[in-house]
């Protein structure tokens, strides 16, 4: 019995491992993305002035869990963008590892070890927990919120309402929409085979416990000036009454659905999703609920979303890749059916990883993300190599730099790297876009700096500047905008 317990657990350690030699092989490969800059920066700021910026986050609408888990990392690694992309690394460690725990605790064991696998190597997943944004935190929080749950399910102990309690609340730190988790928690009920209504109002009722306390412990955060921000800047993504009560929501809905699609076939891939299905008889209760769990955590986002992303449903995969692994569990006698479903599944993701890591231009990204994190402003590229720039020219004289926006990849991308560095030399300050002067409080603050610089992408420079004072030019993939330097003069061309 005990070498049996020790090769499991010498699988899951083994399984780990490649976990984290996938995870941290050319962990900056893909340039700063603008969400990443912007929470980067919250955090230098909390390290700066903790009394003044620990819940600044709320002033966006965010929670502020990821930027408090980064202030040791940043302190701990010059490499400010690795450094950050670690916690999340880390937080997918945890996804992996519970859900190789949930599978097991549904007495599929044999399938935990494949679904881990499956998460470990998925692009959706894997890309996510390389990024220094919310959502790999989010996912670990509620994955570990819904082991607790099967254990309310499957035990009476009650020490697993305060599990629930703890890490969904995590959650919400993590991201508010882990609020359209809830409904899942209680589907979850019905992993019991021998259902009574007793036993249905019995640990619906524990459910219910461990989520109020939750939210007793997330409402505690009123005493915060900022707290009201959360949900008047959150609301920003969801549809108005007038829409959702009236004729209007169908082509929403419509959308929306087809969306959503469109990144699960993606991301998850075909395969995955075909294998997802409830198929099995033996095990059809167990992948309906994992099933209808993916769905029922999209739902509130195709009949409410106004703003969406990919991102929105990752949570989501972790049923489809349970309930697959299930089937191919369950397919083991047909070995040629199996074997070449994986095949289909794993040559893709291979690509994708391998692409992560040598051609990041190239990654097969759905053509919203693809706009997000390469080809648009909101894409990093260039940055590291501009502010190396920015310090070179500082060695030897005193650089001022006018950046467009005012937050995100810049300035931001380009201050992230500057913190706790040598900057006597280096004055930073964003005007904003598009670009069509450069404001006159920029020039009195530049005033006695010998170089003045102004960093804008291609697209949102509106102002005629002499193509000789063009210094670098940084292009993104498939003819995208390029981010240019250019040297200005004291009074605007």
């Amino acid at each position: 019995m005990g070498s049996v317990k020790n090769k499991a657990w010498f699988f899951f350690l083994l399984l780990l491992v490649l976990y984290f030699a996938l995870q941290l092989f050319h962990l900056t490969a893909l340039p700063v993305f603008a969400d990443e800059s912007i929470y980067i920066r919250w955090a230098q700021l909390i390290i700066d002035d903790f009394n003044r910026y620990l819940f600044y986050p709320m002033n966006d609408g965010k929670t502020p869990l990821l930027m408090w888990l980064m202030v040791p990392f940043l302190h701990f690694f010059s490499d400010q963008l690795y450094a950050a992309r670690l916690v999340s690394v880390l937080a997918g460690a945890v996804s992996v590892s519970f859900i190789f725990l949930i599978l097991a605790k549904l007495k599929e064991k044999s399938a935990a070890y494949l679904a881990m696998f499956l998460a470990i190597i998925n692009p959706f997943i894997f890309f996510h927990n390389r990024l220094a944004i919310t959502d790999a935190l989010l996912l670990a929080n509620l994955i570990v919120a819904y082991y607790f749950t099967l254990l309310i399910v499957k035990n009476k102990s009650l020490w697993a309402i305060l599990g629930l309690a703890g890490f969904f609340f995590l959650a919400i730190m993590s991201k508010t929409p882990a609020l359209l988790f809830m409904p899942v928690f209680y589907l979850a009920i019905f992993f019991e085979e021998k259902l009574t209504l007793k036993l249905i109002v019995e640990k619906g009722l524990k459910i219910s416990a461990g989520l109020l306390l939750a939210g007793l412990a997330f409402a505690s955060f009123k005493v915060v000036p900022l707290f009201s921000q959360l949900f008047a800047v959150g609301g920003n993504f969801l549809q108005s009454k007038e829409v959702i009560f009236s004729t209007a929501i169908w082509p929403v809905i419509v959308h929306n659905t087809t969306f959503f699609m469109e990144q699960l076939m993606t991301y998850l891939g075909p395969v995955i999703l075909v294998l997802a299905l409830p198929a099995f008889a033996k095990t059809r209760r167990k992948q309906t609920v994992l099933f209808l769990s993916g769905i029922l955590f999209i739902l509130p986002l195709v009949l409410l979303g106004k703003i969406i992303y990919p991102r929105y449903i990752l949570p989501s995969a972790f049923f489809f890749l349970s309930s697959a692994a299930i089937t191919l569990h369950n397919l083991r006698e047909k070995k040629v059916i199996r074997y070449l479903a994986l095949l289909l599944i794993i040559l893709p993701y291979a690509m994708f990883i391998k692409n992560a890591y040598f051609n990041v231009d190239q990654l097969q990204l759905s053509k919203v993300d693809r706009e997000q994190f390469l080809q648009e402003w909101s894409s990093g590229h260039g940055i590291k190599e501009v502010t190396e720039m920015i310090q070179e020219l500082a060695k030897t004289q005193k650089v001022a730099v006018a950046t467009e926006g005012y937050f995100g990849t810049l300035p931001d991308g380009i201050l992230l790297n500057l913190h706790n560095q040598d900057v006597k030399n280096i004055y930073v300050e964003g005007i904003g876009q598009p670009v069509r002067n450069i404001p006159k409080s920029f020039w009195e603050k530049a005033e006695g700096f010998d170089l003045k610089l102004l960093v804008v992408n291609s697209h949102r420079l509106k102002m005629e500047i002499p193509p000789k004072q063009r210094l670098a030019s940084f292009c993104r993939p498939n003819g995208a905008p390029c981010l240019e330097v250019w040297e200005i003069e004291i009074a605007n061309p």
